[in-house]
Parts: C-alpha cells; sequence; structure tokens
C-alpha cells in the first residue's frame, strides 16, 4: 500500500508516455521552415564545427538540454524557451542573432514550432539515402499469387489470407437493402429513394448488384461525387488566399471544377487525366475544353504572389498528389529520409519557372460573351485605361515643366509609379477582376499555364534562400522514379514530359498511390494509411500483394479505368459483407486493419447536406456552373460540389464538418465529434428549411391518416418503412394532447418527426 501511494505522489513527468509520434503537419513544418531557419542564422555559430558557450543548436540533445542555464528549448511553453527569448530580444546581453535580427515572420515560426512540441528530425546518415532505394515503394510493381478462396474474386483471396493467419474470417453479406444504401452513397453520395432499394432487394438475378452498379457509374451524379475527392487532392478554391489589395477571387476556377466533374463521368483514362493536368496545352487536342484541366496547378494558393512558394506549392499538389512523394522536402537541403537531393526540387523547380500563366486566359467551351457582357466589360475597362492616361498625361506635363521640352517623352510612359497612384489603379482594376468573377454572361476562359518564350533549367538556392544561388539543377524526373534510361527534359518547359513520367505504367508509385485512394474512399482508410505519402517514413502496406495485383490490373487491363476499378473492388465480398463485428475480431483487430467486417462510415459534410435537400424533394440537380454561396440566405439547393470554397475566410459549416483545408493538398480528411455539428442540424435555418419542405412533399400531402402519412415520411426520409414499434411510438406522439407538446419548438408534431428522422444515426451513417 505505501509503494502505491508513493507511486502516486511521483512528479507527473516521470509517468510520462515516449513522446508520440510526430505528425506530418510537424515534420513537414519543421523540414521546410525551422531547420533552414537554425541553419541560416544559428549553427555558424552554435553547431558541429563551433559551439559558443557550449550550446549547439543542430541536434536534439544539444537543443533540450542546453547548457548551465536549462535548455534551449521547453517544448509546448515558448516562455520558458531560451530560445524564443534569444531570438525577441528580451535582454540586450542575450540578443541573438547579435548583429542581424531576424524577421518578425521568422520568429513568430520559432514561436509557433515550440508551442506545438518543438518537433526535431534527426540529421540522416548517408547510407541512409543507399538503404531508402530498397524501400518497398520505389520497387516495380511486381505479379503477385492469387491466394485460394471461395470466391472468384482475388481481392477476397487477398484479404482471406491475412485473416486466416489470424482465425478471423469475413462477415457475412450485408442485407441487399444496407448493400444498397452504400452503393448509393458511395458512389453518387445521394440516398435511394424506397422505390429504388424496393426494386433492388426484389431482384434475384445473379448479376443485379453489377447491374445496379453499372446504372450509378452512369449517373451524373457519380462525377459530382468522386470529382469532389479529386478537388481534395487538387486543394480546390474560388479564391487565392491572401493577396495584399487585388481581387481575392479566382474568376474561372470553376471550369477546372466542372472539368474533373466532366472527366470522372466520361472514364477518362487516369493517365490521359493526368497528362491534361499538367500539360493540357501542349497536347494539340482539338478539344480545347481540356485547357480548363490546368487548373490543377493554378488553383493555389497564392502566398501573397510570392512566386518562390506558388511554385513550392505546384511542385507539392504534383508530387504528393500524383505520386506520394514529398519532393518539396528537399527545398531547402536534401530529403533527410527519402532519396529526394535538392537538385531533384530545383530540376522541377525549372519546369515550372520556364512556364507562366498568361494575362489573356484563353475561352473554352461553346458559351460566347454576350453583347450585354462585352459592352460592359468593355466600359469597365476603359476606365481603367483612362485613369492611366490621365496619370501619364500628368507625369507629361511635369516633364516638360522640369526638361523645359518632350525630349525623351516616350520614357514616361516607363516610370514608376507612385503608392497613390498604384491603389487608385489597383482599385478600378479590382472592379473588372470583380465583374468577370460575378457575372453570370461571362463566358468560360481556362486557367491555363503555357511555356515561356524561351526554357531553361533553374539553379539550386542554397538552403532555400533565392538570394544564395548554388549549382544549375536539370529538368527532369526525380530520380527515385526515373527510368534507367532517362533524359533531360527537352521539349519547353518540359511539363509534358514531367507528366509523361509520372503517367507512365514503369513509375513504381503513381498506380499505387491512386489505387490506395481509391481504396480508402471506399473503406475509410486505405491499404497504406499515409495516402500522400510513400516514403520510408510511411507505414507499410497492411495487404501489399493485393496492392501490387490490383495497380497492376488498373494499369495494364483495365486501361488505367476509374470505373473499372470501382467495379473490381465494388463486386468483392470484402466490400459486399456486413459492418456487425465479432468479439473476437474486436480483440485481435479493433482497427480493422485486416478487413473481417466493413466499416461504419458517417456522412462527410457533402454527401449529409445533399441527403437533406434530396429527401426532403429541393435538391437542384443542374450540372456545372458558375461556384454559388452556399451558406448564405435564400439557401441555395444545388449540390454542395458546386459550393463556393473561400480559401481565406472558409466557412464555418464547412470547418465545423471536418471539410478539406483548401490551404494545401488534403491526403485524407479529419473526423472530428464537435458541438457544433448538432448544433447546425438542430438549430440552423437551412435544416429547418429542409425539415418544413420535407413534411410538404406530395408524398405526405396526398397520404390520407396518420398511418399512411407516417408511412411516407419513412420512406422519403429513410428509404424504408417504419416498423410496427417505430410506428407505435410515433402514433403515441402524434396523439398527444396539444398541452403536452413542447412550447420552445418551431416546428408543428409531423415537423418534430421529420426532425428526428433527420438528425438520426441511420440517416447521417452508412452500415
Amino acid at each position: 500500500m505505501r509503494t502505491l501511494l508513493f507511486l502516486l505522489l511521483l512528479p507527473c513527468s516521470l509517468w510520462a508516455a515516449e513522446p508520440a509520434k510526430p505528425t506530418a503537419e510537424q515534420v513537414d513544418f519543421f523540414e521546410k521552415k525551422v531547420r533552414p531557419l537554425l541553419l541560416e542564422n544559428c549553427t555558424k555559430c552554435h553547431g558541429e564545427k563551433k559551439s559558443q558557450a557550449g550550446l549547439r543548436l543542430d541536434t536534439l540533445e544539444g537543443l533540450t538540454k542546453g547548457g548551465d542555464a536549462g535548455p534551449v528549448v521547453v517544448p509546448g511553453q515558448p516562455e520558458k524557451s531560451k530560445l524564443i527569448l534569444a531570438v525577441r530580444r528580451v535582454k540586450n546581453d542575450e540578443a541573438m542573432p547579435p548583429d542581424n535580427p531576424l524577421k518578425p515572420e521568422d520568429v513568430k515560426t520559432l514561436e509557433a514550432w515550440v508551442q506545438t512540441g518543438a518537433y526535431f528530425a534527426p540529421s540522416t546518415k548517408a547510407n541512409t539515402v543507399v538503404d531508402a532505394k530498397k524501400h518497398w515503394a520505389f520497387q516495380p510493381m511486381k505479379e503477385q499469387p492469387v491466394p485460394a478462396s471461395k470466391s472468384s474474386n482475388p481481392i477476397d483471396g487477398f484479404i482471406s489470407a491475412k485473416l486466416s493467419d489470424k482465425a478471423l474470417s469475413l462477415s457475412p453479406q450485408a442485407d441487399r437493402r444496407t448493400l444498397g444504401r452504400r452503393l448509393f452513397f458511395d458512389l453518387l453520395g445521394l440516398p435511394p429513394t424506397a422505390e429504388e432499394l424496393d426494386a433492388f432487394d426484389k431482384d434475384t438475378s445473379p448479376n443485379a448488384t453489377e447491374q445496379l452498379i453499372d446504372r450509378l457509374l452512369a449517373s451524373p451524379h457519380y462525377g459530382e461525387r468522386w470529382g469532389r475527392h479529386w478537388l481534395d487532392v487538387a486543394r480546390y478554391a474560388d479564391t487565392k488566399g491572401y493577396v495584399f489589395t487585388e481581387d481575392l477571387n479566382y474568376p474561372y476556377a470553376y471550369t477546372y471544377r466542372d472539368y474533373v466533374v466532366r472527366s470522372i463521368n466520361n472514364d477518362v483514362p487516369y493517365d490521359q487525366f493526368i497528362r491534361e493536368q499538367i500539360a493540357a496545352d501542349k497536347l494539340n487536342s482539338p478539344d480545347k475544353s481540356i485547357l480548363a484541366a490546368m487548373g490543377f496547378l493554378t488553383v493555389g494558393r497564392r502566398f501573397s504572389n510570392n512566386i518562390h512558394d506558388i511554385t513550392d506549392d505546384r511542385i507539392d499538389v504534383v508530387t504528393r498528389g500524383l505520386m506520394g512523394l514529398s519532393v518539396t522536402c528537399a527545398r531547402c537541403h536534401d530529403h533527410k529520409f527519402d532519396p529526394i537531393p535538392t537538385a531533384d526540387y530545383y530540376g522541377i523547380y525549372g519546369v515550372f519557372s520556364s512556364s507562366n500563366e498568361p494575362k489573356d486566359l484563353p475561352m473554352i467551351g461553346d458559351k460566347a460573351a454576350s453583347a450585354k457582357y462585352t459592352t460592359d466589360l468593355a466600359k469597365l475597362e476603359k476606365v481603367v485605361a483612362d485613369e492611366r492616361e490621365k496619370i501619364n498625361a500628368g507625369k507629361r506635363r511635369d516633364f516638360a515643366v522640369v526638361a523645359g521640352g518632350f525630349a525623351g517623352i516616350a520614357n514616361v510612359e516607363k516610370a514608376k509609379l507612385n503608392q497613390g497612384e498604384r491603389e487608385l489603379l489597383r482599385k478600378k482594376q479590382n472592379e473588372v477582376d470583380k465583374f468577370k468573377a460575378k457575372s453570370p454572361d461571362a463566358p468560360p476562359h481556362a486557367m491555363v499555364m503555357v511555356d515561356n518564350a524561351k526554357a531553361g533549367d533553374h539553379v539550386v538556392f542554397l538552403r532555400g534562400n533565392p538570394g544564395n544561388p548554388g549549382p544549375v539543377a536539370p529538368r527532369k524526373m526525380p530520380g527515385v522514379v526515373a527510368t534507367a534510361n532517362a533524359e533531360k527534359f527537352k521539349d519547353g518547359s518540359g511539363r509534358l514530359e514531367l507528366a509523361k513520367g509520372i503517367a507512365s505504367k514503369d513509375n513504381p508509385l503513381t498506380a499505387r498511390v491512386l489505387v490506395n485512394r481509391v481504396w480508402m474512399w471506399h473503406f475509410g482508410q486505405g491499404l497504406v494509411r499515409t495516402p500522400s505519402d510513400f516514403g520510408v517514413r510511411s507505414e507499410a502496406p497492411t495487404h501489399p500483394e493485393l496492392l501490387d495485383w490490383l495497380a497492376l490490373r488498373f494499369v495494364n487491363e483495365d486501361g488505367w479505368s476509374l470505373k473499372k476499378l470501382h467495379k473490381r473492388i465494388l463486386l468483392s465480398a470484402v466490400y459486399q459483407q456486413s459492418s456487425k463485428v465479432s468479439d473476437t475480431a474486436r480483440g485481435v483487430d479493433p482497427e480493422n486493419r485486416l478487413l473481417s467486417h466493413q466499416n461504419l462510415t458517417r456522412h462527410d459534410c457533402e454527401a449529409l447536406r445533399d441527403s437533406a435537400l434530396a429527401v426532403s424533394g429541393q435538391l437542384d440537380r443542374t450540372n456545372a456552373g458558375r461556384s454559388v454561396n452556399l451558406f448564405k440566405p435564400p439557401f441555395s439547393l444545388r449540390r454542395s460540389v458546386y459550393g463556393s470554397v473561400d480559401r481565406q475566410n472558409l466557412p464555418g459549416t464547412f470547418r465545423a464538418f471536418d471539410f478539406a483545408s483548401p490551404e494545401q493538398h488534403t491526403p485524407q480528411r479529419f473526423q472530428t465529434t464537435v458541438p457544433q455539428q448538432s448544433l447546425f442540424l438542430m438549430n440552423s435555418p437551412f435544416m429547418a428549411q429542409a425539415v418544413k419542405a420535407t413534411v410538404n412533399r406530395v408524398e405526405m400531402t396526398k397520404a390520407e391518416g396518420d398511418e399512411k402519412k407516417l408511412t411516407a415520411l419513412y420512406r422519403v426520409v429513410l428509404s424504408r418503412n417504419p416498423t410496427s414499434a417505430e410506428r407505435e411510438v410515433a402514433l403515441q406522439f402524434l396523439l398527444r394532447p396539444q398541452g403536452e407538446m413542447p412550447t420552445t419548438t418551431q416546428f408543428s408534431a409531423w415537423e418534430q418527426l421529420a426532425q428526428v428522422l433527420l438528425l438520426s444515426n441511420e440517416f447521417c451513417f452508412v452500415d
């Protein structure tokens, strides 16, 4: 007893567990922001070669132990960290760096680093890079023998083999109604009607499930659902983020979104999809609408118009999004874990620095500019031109007075504008840009990139500093995925060669990454649980043989067809099994990594909102077009994929329901449970509108008597008839005296019933 009491009285620090594994965000922040700062400003005096005052800031031990005065860094406590106090220059005799104070934004970077745990990655040994090339993800895909199983679908063989090793097996098949509902939400993001589920439930033909899958894949709503998945990868937004005083909108971002939806509906082969998004301008296609594909490169954040950060973002979305390769970690130094030298980063940097976004974006589609739009735009542009001429006229007068004549007056047009003149012209130009962004009559344009008149390789920025140029880095594929005979890029900027290298069947990463993403979007988790990081620090695949088998089928047999990949997965017993979990499976495999049962999934914010509109009979199923504000009354009834995404001020409802951050590429959405979610479902004007519209549907208003009306309500909202128990409870509620009804609700009794169903787990989850 005394021993137990002694242990309970020990300081909490002695009970601390092992440090948690750093998140991808912590690693990325350290490698991109913190390590370069320390190398540039601190380690010359406090490093391996020189350690003044006995302090070293290039090792974890040096940072945490420090000298006699205590640790240099106290994780989570900037105010107690000597490093932070020094760079804040609190005391003159301890101010660091002594001669050149850090920029305020650099001080904030270090403060944020310490506040979030001060993750520090040790330096990599030289032989680590050599060993990294042996990593499973960098090896060629290999044909895998299919384990024997009772199922005719090879996927089941691979899964069952792993399960049998743990004395587990697949769960029984889900009932027909559960399976049908699962397929509708997975492929369309919309609920089935009761009549659609009834028909599927009664269809006893052996190919009934395959026929339903084919019908759903042919629906225009399929591209909307799976297009939204891809927009997470592409960090899609309708605005630029913070860009000083210019207009925040991307007037034509929606053309990229529509391209994605259209391409997925048309089952454009994935290798072609990649080539179009990186180099559509180089493909010489007669279909000019594919130029919109290049929004993949251009709809990203604008970083206050810092071209180096913009280019870094493009490299990131291309390499992590398409290959699961974190190349941007090599911006300032060779990658600390993967075999990616800095030269590989600047090889791709040269591709994008040899390209530009033209001022005049190409018009696409059949919609021509209306006479009214052309006239109104010309008037606004004339205002800008007149204002510029007015400024220049003033400069010419001033020049004439000072110079005593007009000699060299042509050079006046090149004179720099003062701040007031710049602000005035910028304000006028913003009016033009806003008109282009908001006018419903504006014809669509593609947000393209084109090659510079002269392409060229780029220098390495030593330690990521543009003011410190190093050797030239040739434009080429990263060495870890380049074929043995790969050459330097020669075709203009090299964007098309880059796209072809990524979309090559010889690239060991591209097909694996895409197959893993599709698996994740069907099951909730990928075979590799770090979907945008297949490097040496990634988690090993739970089923590596299955991953390669699927990737090879995807490339060689299915011609990079996304729809064929869906069918392979959806026709498996693994996908079609029940979500009920046995006690044995829960004990052996609590995270369901071996897939002994299907995962119960919660609707994402788009499926939840779209379902509320669908069951209430309000959903506007119009495809394509400009983005709309989803959260401003009167509420838009369009699908959520067409909602405007404001990068700088993401709507609160999106944030509450774990919408993908458009700040950068999103590998996988978080899943949180916060009060705001329940409060929105219970109290928001949008949900109140859905509740009232539901009870006013024709199925409800034409039903005679409470019992038939109740059946209609259940069929509209949950696509089924109520059980006898549900019927009894609901009718008792409806028969209560008026005085017993809640007085604080805005709803009638029938509306309260509808609200309960719209708030139920059955409505908000997929079994």
